[in-house]
């Protein structure tokens, strides 16, 4: 009996030990969970150009992220060219960015790229564009607002009623959204009539000479109003039409830049464009970032907000590049 009572209380001891075991390493567990969260030291953001000031403010406001946060920026241009940009995120990659910011040249085309950091283990966040692939999250200005201001301003000023050109952009899709935004806008009003689309590539020079086509087949009276997909889409056109002395059309854009503030207080020929922010937009993908290195669950989409900026309210307005 008493040898029984001996084994009953080495196997009570055991068991007792081996559930102290399992509770300090559940212990143990958590506190690595806790303390192991990884830190921000190394971001890398490919743009589409770099000859944009738009995007020279994604640079810049990475660059002083970079200065406040205390990591490494590593910053490219993929100059329009798809192939480059994927050769920048394999760089990224053998780098050991902790983090990608991707501005897409192509938002269906960068999809392997992207998988190639997610297989890396290399959280995407896409800015200004979305991407396929499997991006962690998204960072854009609202850009079917923006498309929808621009529409509702061009409807208003032609008093619902007038032919339209729409110069168009890159397959991405910020570009998709406001022109989404922008044929709803005009939608309501029947009698207004887009009697031409072409694709500026969203560049000033192309989209001059692009122009120009346009305004050889569509002699004064057939056009009254142009938009232009973003600032240097508009001004390009804007400056073809200045050239051609139609000064009977007039023009709205999307940026906000400092180029479209200076023609919209200069001459009511350009008469719109709906600003972003895009320091902003690199200030909210840093927060993500950093809150995906801390393993914390994360929105998928944030929108930044646009501004409408027309002659009455351009005074009041401080562009941010």
């Amino acid at each position: 009996m008493k040898k029984l009572y001996m084994i009953f209380t080495a196997i009570l001891l055991t068991i007792s030990l081996v559930a102290c075991g399992s509770q300090g390493k559940e212990e143990a567990s958590g506190g690595a969970e806790e303390t192991g969260s990884k830190k921000l030291t190394k971001v890398g953001l490919t743009v589409m150009t770099l000859d944009n000031p738009y995007f020279v403010a994604f640079k810049n406001s990475l660059e002083a992220e970079s200065e406040k946060e205390g990591f490494e920026a590593l910053i490219n241009s993929a100059d329009f060219d798809l192939a480059k940009q994927q050769a920048q995120i394999e760089n990224f990659i053998s780098k050991g960015v902790d983090v990608i910011l991707l501005n897409a040249v192509d938002s269906q085309g960068i999809a392997g790229g992207v998988q190639q950091a997610v297989a890396a283990g290399i959280p995407v966040i896409a800015v200004d564009v979305g991407a396929d692939g499997g991006t962690t999250a998204t960072v854009m200005s609202d850009n079917y607002q923006a498309g929808v201001l621009a529409g509702e301003y061009l409807a208003e000023r032609l008093g619902g009623k007038g032919n339209v050109v729409l110069l168009n952009g890159n397959p991405i899709t910020s570009i998709f959204d406001r022109v989404d935004g922008f044929k709803e806008a005009i939608a309501k009003h029947p009698d207004i009539k887009i009697v031409a689309e072409q694709n500026g590539e969203l560049n000033r020079d192309k989209s001059y000479s692009v122009m120009e086509n346009v305004l050889s087949s569509n002699p004064k009276g057939e056009i009254d109003a142009v938009y232009g997909v973003n600032d240097p889409t508009a001004i390009g056109g804007y400056l073809a039409a200045q050239a051609a002395e139609r000064t009977e059309l007039f023009f709205v854009g999307v940026d906000g830049s400092q180029a479209a503030i200076d023609f919209i207080k200069k001459d009511e020929t350009f008469g719109f464009t709906a600003a972003q922010h895009p320091e902003q937009e690199i200030v909210e993908a840093i927060k993500l970032a950093k809150d995906i290195l801390a393993g914390k669950e994360v929105e998928e989409e944030v929108l930044v907000p646009v501004d409408p900026v027309s002659k009455e309210n351009v005074d009041e307005f401080e562009p941010e590049f």
